[in-house]
């Protein structure tokens, strides 16, 4: 979840705003209007905001996430909105991620994608319920071996290529950003689709939309030092090991400041201060 989240949940909590249409709009970090899809019954104000909650404090304080999931689950259980399934979904997503058993995480996974694919059946255009079944797959992907992952990619390329189409700013250029990763680190034909010339234009486009955003910066980074921009690799490592990191990000970020770090050190290192790590 990008730091400019984790701001507006901030804001949120404090009070310091009134949680209307247009901060859940910035949230979702869609372009269209969260209220022209949500329910007015589920989808409230108050509901959206204890999910962003949860989703923005699940590495550091699991007993909400569950209780958040227990809790819109039996919500949802007859639901027919496609946004509240999809964000069951994320809310799942987000379980998994943190379940340190493979088998396991597997199967929460594939949990959430159950919830996407209820999102979907009810309308096959949810830019939520696409976007949150193709992560999911991607992280069975990693954790099955390389026959699973071969029968994910294609499928979740469709899916992140119509999130594209519907909505390429959702969840800060997501879809650019996972496509981007996906081009980058697959190898070229004929043995698969990789493609860095993909890549290139799927992070420079994550990049202009969002380019506060730590994730894209450093995929970015690691892309252009492979095809040989250091210079410009260089400074978008320094950008992700200058940003500072919330507590509750820590987790999810270091991967993403490793690879700055890696990349650094191949174009010679850098002076710059790693956040807070």
């Amino acid at each position: 979840m990008s730091a400019f989240m984790k701001s507006n949940i901030r804001q949120l909590e404090k009070k310091i705003i009134l949680y209307t249409c247009k901060v859940i709009t910035v949230i979702c970090f869609s372009a269209s209007s969260f209220a022209q899809d949500a329910s007015p019954t589920l989808m409230t104000p108050e509901n959206i905001q204890k999910i962003e909650l949860a989703v923005w404090k699940y590495a550091i304080d699991t007993p909400l996430l569950l209780q958040t999931i227990d809790w819109f689950s039996d919500l949802a259980r007859d639901s027919r909105e496609p946004v509240a399934l999809a964000e069951l979904s994320r809310l799942k997503f987000m379980h998994a991620q943190i379940e340190p058993d493979k088998d396991y995480r597997v199967h929460l996974f594939e949990r959430c994608i159950a919830a996407a694919d209820q999102a979907l059946t009810l309308n096959a255009n949810d830019v939520r319920g696409l976007f949150w079944k193709a992560v999911a797959m991607g992280k069975i992907a990693e954790d099955g071996g390389i026959l699973n992952a071969l029968r994910m990619l294609r499928p979740m390329e469709e899916l992140l290529l119509k999130v594209v189409e519907l909505d390429e700013r959702y969840e800060n250029a997501g879809a650019h950003r996972a496509l981007g990763r996906m081009y980058h680190k697959l190898p070229g034909f004929p043995i698969s689709f990789g493609s860095n010339q993909k890549a290139l234009a799927h992070l420079k486009r994550a990049h202009e939309l969002f380019p506060m955003d730590v994730i894209t910066r450093a995929f970015y980074a690691e892309l252009l030092y492979d095809i040989g921009r250091k210079d410009e690799a260089s400074k978008h490592a320094d950008f992700v090991l200058a940003t500072p990191i919330a507590d509750e990000d820590t987790l999810e970020f270091s991967e993403y400041v490793d690879i700055a770090l890696t990349v650094l050190k191949k174009t010679g290192g850098s002076n710059i201060k790693v956040g807070n790590y």
